[in-house]
């Protein structure tokens, strides 16, 4: 069982609120005018910045805690207002067919949104959030998602990464690379608090296997190639809440990646 006291979230619901009005008092002038698309405006906006008045105190009053329970048979959660029951939910792990977790911003480092979906067997989709008036914050959505991953809940990679940890003994806390075989796959985890390490990671990919080009998977999160030539063989780079792995896959020759740690100042190279 895993239980988080969800932010109230009151710098960012502020600086929304200061924005609504601003632009209110510009509509306003054009209200005045008798200018109808301003009159629209103007009352839309006195609406949202009403709304967003209301979740400042309501947060200020309410704490709100979620609490999230998996055995062998559920997943189960619960939240809570002031310790009263506001909203339980429990579905079974064999009626889960996939599990996708998504961390959504607004504008820059702005932090909007967590939510993870359950894909069931029957095509529903049942999503867990952290809803319009609170958030779980960066570092609580990823305390979520490592949860999910040890409980072998989560994309098929992010599992196997999880597992490695596990079987490898490796602390978290503690920036490290590290490597294991296994079977054909030889695995390269790298635990990195460096927001460019996936970058660095694919570079080096890019650099070090010139004749992996054919591109499966191009994403903020994974970078996916296959050789040309080497049939069944692919190289897998994929970052998750635990850290970065790059899965060599009937790959023969390997060349050693380095964390931008290990690297030092040529970390700033191509950056």
């Amino acid at each position: 069982m895993q239980t988080i006291i969800l932010d109230k979230g009151l710098g960012y619901k502020l600086f929304i609120l200061m924005a609504f009005t601003l632009f209110a008092s510009v509509m306003y002038q054009g209200h005045l005018s008798a200018e109808k698309i301003y009159s629209i405006l103007f009352f839309a906006t006195l609406a949202l910045s009403a709304f967003q008045i209301a979740s400042i105190f309501y947060v200020l009053l309410v704490k709100r805690t979620f609490e999230i329970t998996i055995d062998e048979e559920n997943i189960s959660w619960k939240i809570y207002d002031n310790k009263k029951l506001y909203k339980k939910t429990s579905i079974k792990k064999s009626d889960v067919k996939d599990v996708i977790t998504e961390v959504n911003f607004l504008t820059g480092n702005f932090y909007s949104s967590f939510q993870v979906i359950f894909k069931m067997n029957n095509d529903e989709e049942i999503i867990l959030t952290d809803g319009l008036f609170y958030d779980f914050g960066l570092k609580k959505a990823e305390d979520i998602c490592k949860f999910l991953l040890n409980n072998d809940l989560g994309d098929e990679q992010d599992i196997k990464f999880a597992k490695l940890t596990k079987d490898l003994n490796i602390k978290l806390e503690e920036e490290q690379v590290f490597t294991k075989k296994d079977g054909k796959s030889f695995f390269v985890g790298v635990i990195s608090k460096n927001k460019k390490e996936f970058l660095g990671l694919r570079l080096q990919i890019e650099n070090l296997y010139p004749e992996y080009k054919d591109i499966q998977k191009n994403a903020n999160n994974e970078f996916l190639v296959k050789s040309d030539t080497i049939k069944d063989s692919f190289i897998f780079l994929r970052s998750n809440a635990i850290g970065y792995v790059v899965e060599f896959y009937n790959v023969s020759r390997k060349e050693d990646l380095k964390s931008l740690k290990q690297m030092g100042k040529r970390q700033k190279i191509g950056f």
